[in-house]
């Protein structure tokens, strides 16, 4: 597995770009905070468990199909049991890389994915586009920035998330049950048995509204949830992502994202314990096959020549 390390303002990344160009690994001396892999076997098994996978379209579409104005996407049904497409395409994909730098000060690196007729998947996804991704380091932290671009003759659907995944405990020594996580979720939405919304939203249990509150642990229960996002307040001010806390050692992990992002998935591998996803993504899952207006489902749609610019931060205190 090819890699690029980066360091600059006390912080070191190291991303994959052959591996959906995805940020892999992210350090503020002895702080991990993303999950850590020992292999490259391990990224390249199991990508969206490690860093920043970049997930296009996001989490699962029933049966792979659904319909957009008149014109057909059947992306490869990849979760057989529950006959669903899940999590897309372009984070198993290889990114090239445009060029990078780093100083003391300041390291950058700038990837592309170009999505053409030439592509495999344009035969189930028949839409061409170009993929960004422009990660910079500094010290204070890491900043993505994801720039989407319809070169197709008429307008694109499309979904955007990111699989990210945070060490539990981020801390050298410390123990999951230190870590509290906050998290700007809204309502719940409730979820069949094939993993796809029902329709109903519900508000959050007392369990749910500590992610609001004080915290909640990272594996309280055994987690695969999907909620609407709404604000919290950190520091006084509107926040919308994500806060990990380190009890013991007062360490704080902060994960800021766009209000492009109107849902959110919380995974915890079956409450394994090294690790919890905090996923943010722009639309509700399966949302092309909602009967949803789009300012609720947030189905994106792109017109021809469009780009749209979507930002993230990760940074520790």
């Amino acid at each position: 597995m090819l890699t690029i390390t980066l360091q600059a303002g006390g912080y070191e990344a190291t991303f994959a770009p052959a591996n959906g160009g995805a940020c892999i690994s992210l350090q503020k001396g002895d702080l991990h905070l993303f999950h850590q892999w020992s292999k490259p076997e391990e990224v390249e098994a199991h990508p969206t468990s490690y860093g920043l996978p970049c997930l296009f379209p996001p989490n699962r579409i029933d049966g792979g199909r659904f319909v957009f104005e008149g014109m057909e996407s059947a992306l490869p049904v990849n979760e057989p049991d529950r006959n669903n497409s899940l999590h897309g395409f372009l984070h198993k994909r290889p990114w090239q890389v445009e060029g990078y730098f780093e100083d003391e000060d300041m390291a950058e690196i700038h990837m592309v994915f170009e999505g053409d007729r030439d592509t495999d998947f344009y035969t189930y996804y028949p839409y061409e586009f170009e993929a960004e991704l422009i990660y910079r380091l500094d010290k204070e932290g890491l900043h993505q920035e994801f720039r989407l671009t319809n070169y197709s003759e008429g307008d694109m659907p499309y979904g955007l998330g990111w699989h990210t995944a945070f060490a539990v405990p981020f801390v050298e020594g410390a123990r999951a049950e230190d870590t509290k996580v906050r998290v700007s979720i809204g309502k719940r939405v409730i979820l069949n048995d094939r993993a796809l919304p029902t329709g109903e939203l519900r508000p959050l249990s007392e369990e749910e509204e500590k992610f609001r509150g004080a915290g909640q642990s990272p594996v309280y229960a055994d987690m695969d949830d999907h909620f609407t996002a709404e604000p919290i307040e950190v520091n006084g001010q509107p926040f919308h992502g994500a806060v990990l806390e380190d009890l013991a050692s007062g360490h704080t992990l902060y994960y800021r994202v766009d209000d492009f992002y109107k849902h959110w998935m919380i995974w915890n591998c079956h409450q394994e314990g090294s690790f919890i996803c905090i996923e943010p993504q722009n639309w509700r899952v399966n949302a092309p096959n909602l009967e949803l207006p789009r300012e609720e489902s947030g189905l994106g749609v792109l017109g021809s020549q469009e780009t749209v610019t979507v930002r993230a931060d990760v940074y520790a205190e």
